[in-house]
């Protein structure tokens, strides 16, 4: 199997699992929660370690040697400008985290899952205005019509009274502003990795270093006194860790897909998750409303997935096979 499907695999079941353990935290918690801002700034230094090792191993093939001399040369005695063009990422990264956190407590995780799928249309949308990427009609067609899944499924969860209605916005206006982070994030990281014959360990631990000094930053300036009063791992269990791991194995699974593949199609295969989190989180949450709306919403992403993996062949002239 080709690694970009490896990766894209991995990456469904990332998405999936990060969603329903995160969603478990931040409502099991409730009498000790933890501060997200730590967990985002743990995930940052886990990401940069599993690079380090990651590159120690298969880009160096574990020779102290050749290790070193990578690093000094990609990292040390590379262009300072390349730290302040990951610099960009690296901060909209950090803000997505945050707003993933937020928009989950306010959101079930089947109902996050599928409007954070509206991050397909930002990118589509990046990548034509930034790489000048050529999205076909089907494309285009699957991209509106997974617009129009997600919109039905926002409106299938809704609730009658004023609350539901006051959390729904405030959770579709982070969403909305972690899918055009997202984008063009992706979009910016997909033009980085594909310019410079860097290794995507080197790059994430670039990445990571930025992340990690960004997410440090945050703790101090919204969690200060709680982490001097309480410690800075106050509320953590392993449900906890357990997201901060899979938060860090998604971006660098994320890295993967986008050196193999790109980020439309990564956006798409995290359509997929879908399928696991609502089986999921209907057992373990009981929050899901299997209405007509939603089953409909949900199969119109599905098969905006595969629409945008279509591509029809057009016949040769004459009616007859055409041999390269």
């Amino acid at each position: 199997m080709e690694t970009k499907w490896i990766a894209l695999i991995a990456l469904v079941i990332q998405n999936s699992g990060l969603a329903l353990v995160m969603r478990y935290t931040l409502f099991s918690m409730t009498d000790d929660r933890y501060s997200p801002s730590t967990a985002v700034f743990l995930s940052e230094v886990l990401k940069v370690l599993i690079s380090v090792v990651s590159c120690f191993v298969f880009d160096s093939g574990c020779s102290y040697s050749e290790f070193t001399r990578i690093l000094n040369r990609d990292l040390i005695e590379v262009d300072k400008m390349i730290w302040f063009k990951l610099a960009i990422p690296s901060l909209l990264y950090t803000l997505q985290n945050s707003l993933q956190y937020y928009s989950m407590s306010l959101l079930s995780a089947p109902v996050f899952q599928v409007l954070y799928q509206m991050k397909i249309i930002t990118t589509a949308l990046f990548s034509v205005a930034i790489l000048s990427k050529k999205i076909s009609s089907y494309q285009w067609a699957s991209v509106l019509a997974l617009t129009a899944g997600v919109a039905l499924v926002q409106l299938s969860q809704l609730k009658s009274d004023g609350a539901s209605r006051q959390n729904s916005i405030l959770g579709i206006l982070s969403v909305a502003l972690g899918c055009i982070t997202s984008g063009y994030a992706g979009v910016y990281f997909e033009s980085i990795l594909k310019s410079y014959s860097v290794s995507i360990w080197v790059r994430n631990i670039q990445l990571g270093v930025i992340g990690a000094i960004l997410s440090s930053s945050v703790c101090y300036v919204k969690d200060f006194d709680v982490i001097v009063e309480k410690g800075f791992l106050h509320g953590y269990n392993e449900y906890v860790y357990l997201t901060i791991l899979l938060a860090a194995a998604g971006g660098l699974i994320v890295a993967v897909v986008v050196k193999y593949a790109d980020n439309i199609l990564k956006g798409f295969a995290t359509s997929l998750s879908i399928l696991l989190s609502c089986g999921v989180s209907a057992v373990v949450f009981f929050d899901v409303d299997f209405n007509r709306q939603f089953v409909t919403g949900a199969m119109i992403v599905l098969l905006a997935v595969f629409g945008y993996g279509y591509s029809p062949q057009s016949p040769p002239s004459g009616g007859k096979a055409v041999s390269t």
